[in-house]
């Protein structure tokens, strides 16, 4: 298959004096109505609302729950061992079973004196000692706390406010702050159990330093930090309180750590579910924030970047023409990546602001390409150039391409995206054509306006060249062009794009190049629908009637057949135009009951000639699409049988105007020869009656159209299109029947030629069964005086 359409296309502009250099600028103001533009505000205006989605999201942290999800997929990701210098001393259940209850103050008072002399740098209680006990363990407590100043910290919670109610801070008793430090055992919870710490609280003009920031020596400004959830809570150093208590821990193990002491039995309220390893000690969070700390000081990055870097590709993309997310879809994986690296570092950055936005902008844009772009074809919708106002200087063209849906199962899809894409490149070259729309099998345009001259040249040259074009450099014979034109310019675009739609539709369907919507057409139209309602009647009525043209040996000069032509007058009105009508059944899908009762009248009458003349031939024009009707074959062919009308004298003369289909016509030709019925391809050489139909159609007869006959005596070309058809028709065994046949001379010729039939004026004009049995009795040359 070659792909050279356009390259075709400047040889044929050329040859009528047309380069494709000579590119037309377009005005500035055709320029801001064109569906390109429309387009990229849609876009524009989807990137600017998916933007501020984006920014509303991380100003209100709407986005945490998602954020904290992605955090703790990462931590599943990044499991890993913790540092070993922070030692947790858990009061667990065996403590609580060797010690037949909770430790006393002067249990945790010995216990201090154990840690001091192992050598542990830091002794932090993970309680708040706030209420007295008795005396003598509050003195031996206090004691225990004065030898080991400036070693231990205790445990504190602030004070809790809410809009709806206040909690009550718990200090550690004022004689034991004295010795040892209050520190702040305040952790938030968040979505999934992400929890944040703050490094230090403010109460009441004092400043607390966490739990977290002893443990990790952290000394530097105030802030909130994430801890790490990937630290795997079963592999730092863990004993059991009893255990220490009673020197069954080697004290080398305990020798210059920070040790926490904390609940760790089962019944204990001081627990956290951990979204990665489950239910544990609430002290997990203090312990894995100090070894988070030991990275640095924590920078909250917050979703600013994230949201900047997502701005930037949501503009890119939406002031182009790519329909592609991948800009997009690269920034997300970039931010989901970088995230994932930040974790092992001391920055922290939130993402998913700026993933909601891209993800609005994506769905947003793809909801606009839809609407306005055509698939895979570099083309808008129609909705793209539409317009609720009308165009005063723009023609409005549809271009349909036939059988493209078959032309599709044929092609691969970039086979067919490059055919389409070819012609939206060949319509738009000259550079006076607006955005081209493609939908299903029809491409529309918006062209300067033109005279009705000019414009009917331009349509005639336009889709000549298409239809060259296609059948010479895409190899193909079924993708004929159809070509409507609105003019209607007082009418919105919209309805107009409509209207140059139907307009192609129709020119197909009638296998015209071209049909122009203006007043005439439109009129015609009308005219048309007024047919189809009348003609109802006339079927329903069946008054219907028929003429006949004899046909006539051009050798003998005697009657041999003839046509059967509709002769109708609605109401005894006027005579109605048998094309019209013929189009008009067309059009009101009433062709095969129109049918069906020319041929009923002209079986009954025609009995009457075979009876004077056993080899008389009677001819009923025939629609070839008519031919896939399998029920209106058994209708003729039940008439048939009904008026006991020999099928060998039967002549089916099929006209036609769209492309047959093989595969749809072969069984019912197949049945049409094996009754003895001769069939005839009417107006040869003009609409699809070409060289193909003779191919496909196994023919008796064949008939030159009268636009050919009636100039051979002023047309050397129209003798030589009947010269060759007579010759061609011949050497494949046909009869050749010249139609339009009105003086001696054309006669004459034609019987030189070899024509074997004529029909027309020099014989006669049609006329009634009657008339037309009298000629035959005659039995004698048959000219029309």
């Amino acid at each position: 298959m070659k792909f050279s359409l356009p390259g075709l296309a400047d040889k044929i502009r050329r040859a009528f004096g047309s380069g494709a250099e000579e590119v037309v600028v377009l005005a500035p103001e055709i320029a801001q109505r064109s569906g390109a533009s429309l387009l990229r505000r849609k876009r524009v205006k989807v990137a600017v609302i998916a933007i501020l989605l984006g920014v509303v999201s991380g100003s209100l942290t709407l986005t945490l729950p998602f954020e904290d999800a992605y955090r703790v997929a990462r931590a599943f990701l990044r499991v890993k061992p913790a540092p070993q210098d922070v030692v947790m001393i858990g009061i667990d259940d065996a403590t609580l079973d060797a010690l037949k209850g909770l430790p006393t103050r002067f249990d945790d008072s010995a216990l201090m004196d154990r840690l001091v002399a192992a050598g542990a740098d830091r002794i932090v209680w993970d309680r708040a000692y706030a209420d007295p006990v008795s005396p003598a363990a509050d003195e031996a407590f206090e004691r225990a706390l004065q030898r080991h100043k400036g070693k231990v910290w205790l445990g504190m919670i602030p004070r809790l406010e809410t809009p709806f109610s206040t909690g009550q801070e718990i200090l550690p008793l004022e004689r034991f702050r004295d010795d040892a430090p209050a520190v702040s055992m305040l952790a938030r919870g968040g979505p999934f159990n992400a929890a944040i710490i703050p490094t230090q609280v403010e109460m009441d003009g004092v400043t607390y330093s966490s739990l977290t920031a002893v443990l990790g020596k952290y000394d530097g400004p105030p802030v909130t930090l994430r801890p790490d959830l990937a630290i795997d809570p079963s592999t730092w150093p863990t004993y059991s309180y009893a255990d220490v208590l009673r020197g069954r821990v080697d004290p080398a193990k305990l020798a210059g750590k920070r040790v926490i002491i904390a609940d760790a039995y089962f019944l204990s309220s001081d627990f956290f579910v951990h979204p990665v390893f489950g239910r544990l000690p609430g002290v997990v969070l203090p312990i894995a924030g100090a070894h988070t700390l030991k990275r640095g000081t924590p920078i909250d990055l917050g979703w600013y970047p994230a949201m900047l870097l997502a701005a930037i590709a949501i503009g890119l993309q939406a002031r182009g023409r790519s329909r592609s997310p991948a800009l997009k879809w690269i920034v997300v994986i970039g931010l989901m990546g970088t995230v994932l690296v930040l974790d092992d570092t001391r920055f922290n950055m939130d993402i998913m602001p700026a993933i909601l936005a891209i993800g609005v902008a994506a769905f947003g844009q793809s909801r606009v390409s839809k609407k306005y772009l055509s698939g895979d074809i570099d083309a808008m919708t129609t909705t793209a150039i539409s317009s609720d106002k009308p165009s005063t200087d723009r023609d409005v063209y549809a271009l349909k391409i036939a059988n493209l849906a078959e032309l599709s199962e044929e092609w691969s899809a970039r086979e067919t995206g490059e055919f389409v894409n070819t012609l939206i490149a060949y319509v738009k070259d000259p550079g006076e054509v607006d955005d081209v729309a493609f939908e299903r099998d029809v491409l529309v345009w918006l062209a300067p306006r033109m005279d009705s001259r000019d414009l009917e040249l331009h349509a005639d040259g336009l889709a000549l060249m298409l239809k060259t074009a296609i059948s010479h450099d895409w190899q193909s014979s079924n993708g004929a062009p159809a070509l409507g034109i609105d003019t209607n310019y007082t009418l919105p675009v919209a309805l107009r794009i409509k209207k140059a739609m139907q307009a192609a539709d129709e020119a197909g369907t009638r296998g015209v190049r071209f049909i122009i919507n203006d007043a005439a057409h439109l009129e015609a139209r009308n005219n048309r629908l007024e047919l189809i309602r009348v003609l109802e009647s006339g079927l329903r009525n069946r008054d219907i009637t028929v003429a006949y043209q004899p046909k006539v040996d051009l050798a003998s000069g005697r009657i041999v057949g003839a046509e059967t032509l509709i002769r109708w007058r609605p109401d005894g009105g006027a005579l109605v135009n048998p094309q019209d009508l013929v189009l008009a059944a067309e059009a009101g899908d009433r062709i095969n009951a129109l049918t069906l009762v020319v041929m009923e009248k002209a079986l009954i009458d025609g009995k009457q000639a075979i009876a004077l003349d056993p080899r008389f031939k009677l001819a009923v024009n025939m629609s070839a699409k008519s031919l896939s009707d399998t029920h209106l074959l058994f209708d003729i062919m039940t008439q048939l049988g009904r008026f006991d009308f020999p099928p060998e004298n039967l002549t089916l003369e099929l006209t036609e105007t769209a492309k047959l289909e093989d595969h749809r016509i072969a069984p019912q030709i197949a049945a049409l020869k094996a009754r003895g019925i001769g069939l005839s391809i009417d107006d040869f050489g003009t609409g699809q009656s070409n060289l193909e139909y003779i191919e496909k159609l196994p023919s008796s007869e064949l008939k030159i159209d009268k636009r050919f006959v009636q100039h051979m005596d002023s047309s050397e070309e129209s003798r030589a299109v009947v010269r060759a058809t007579i010759e061609i028709a011949h050497s494949l065994g046909k009869i050749v029947v010249a139609e339009g046949v009105e003086d001696e001379a054309v006669a004459a010729e034609l019987l030189a030629m070899g024509c074997d039939q004529a029909q027309g004026y020099l014989f006669s004009e049609a006329i009634a069964m009657p008339m037309l049995l009298a000629m035959m009795r005659q039995r004698r040359n048959v000219v029309n005086t």
